[in-house]
């Protein structure tokens, strides 16, 4: 019975640490952020994910572009990436990153110039291809990433947030006025729902052109003739 038990958790962790390479490390496979906030790993090489509020790329083991933005990742000596990159959905701007996995979760931690100064996110597994993701920003978030096929990925998050924004493209440089700061405090409700297909482009063939199909279609039916004596 104490045999049992222990082949029981066993397999148990075995399980867990499946699943924990999907959602960790350099060679993720799948999104590469949380809800809102980036983390510091990196789309998995010749790996692109496209859907709903995604389509980016991993070109190699420490860098990826897309519609996120793009993202340059360093692994530390102690199992953490360090990443730096320049998001692209909230404007370009700059963020640096740190994440690494404890026995409650893997961890992010990151400052950003905007929309969120200071921000911290937490993924953990809950069940087999189902991850809790929670954030910390200009607000709170916290919704659920479920892998609903091979290559599919499903996210349903929500929560508060305040954002300090200003659009300057309508800003009158000579008032005063617009040089002063003072951070909002209206707090406002948003959802987030985002679906992600992941695949391998290096595994893709694209088809052949009419005149290159059918030159090579003739070069395996002509045969040369025997010369003549």
């Amino acid at each position: 019975m104490i045999c049992g038990g222990k082949m029981k958790k066993t397999a148990i962790a075995a399980m867990i640490l499946m699943l924990a390479v999907v959602c960790s490390g350099k060679d993720r496979i799948g999104p590469s952020w949380l809800l809102t906030i980036p983390t510091a790993d990196i789309i998995q090489k010749d790996r692109m994910n496209i859907g709903l509020l995604h389509l980016d790329l991993g070109i190699t083991p420490n860098l990826e572009a897309g519609l996120h933005g793009i993202k340059y990742s360093f692994p530390q000596q102690d199992g953490s990436e360090l990443g730096f990159g320049v998001s692209l959905l909230t404007g370009l701007y700059p963020y640096a990153v740190l994440t690494q996995d404890y026995k409650f979760g893997r961890l992010t931690l990151g400052v950003s110039a905007f929309p969120y100064f200071v921000f911290a996110g937490l993924e953990q597994v809950v069940a087999e291809n189902m991850w809790l993701m929670a954030e910390i920003h200009n607000g709170v978030s916290v919704g659920v990433r479920t892998k609903i096929g091979p290559d599919w990925f499903f996210d349903l998050g929500g929560g508060v947030s305040t954002y300090a924004y200003r659009n300057l493209f309508f800003v009158d440089y000579g008032a005063p006025a617009n040089y002063s700061f003072s951070f909002p405090t209206n707090f406002t409700g948003f959802l987030v729902v985002s679906v992600c297909y992941t695949f391998d482009i290096s595994q893709v063939t694209l088809p052949q052109t009419g005149g290159k199909a059918k030159a090579k279609a003739s070069e395996k039916t002509i045969t040369p003739e025997p010369a003549k004596r």
